[in-house]
């Protein structure tokens, strides 16, 4: 039962300093914040992906793309997640730069609908 807890808190904790170290300035951390967050809240795009597609399109268009949608930004946010997670003591991309945007699975809900997921943003690499 002990164990339970300990896990369950450890999550929790990822999750509550994961997203706001997002919002941080660009260093190892906040690399490392934002890979854990990509990792635990990733599958969130599932979820995300159908309701941003439903602005723009017929409901059942937006459920069954955006399910697919959801799918492949839930793998490329695993990717980077543990990419970040891997290298977060080097600065690679430069200066730390997020490799994706939004940073996370939640982050600028708002802004989402009017673009969509960047990855590997070329400026970051120069």
């Amino acid at each position: 039962m002990k164990k339970t807890f300990l896990v369950l808190g450890t999550i929790f904790f990822c999750l509550a300093c994961g997203t706001a170290i997002c919002r941080a300035e660009d260093n190892a951390f906040t690399k490392l914040g934002r890979g854990l967050a990509n990792i635990v809240l990733s599958p969130g795009e599932l979820y995300t992906q159908p309701i941003l597609m439903e602005k723009n399109n017929d409901e059942s268009v937006a459920i069954l793309g955006g399910i697919f949608k959801g799918l492949s930004v839930f793998v490329t946010r695993e990717l980077v997640g543990v990419f970040e997670v891997l290298t977060f003591p080097f600065p690679v991309p430069k200066d730390y730069k997020p490799l994706i945007e939004p940073v996370t699975t939640f982050a600028d809900w708002d802004a989402r609908s009017a673009k969509p997921v960047q990855t590997f943003a070329k400026e970051n690499f120069e």
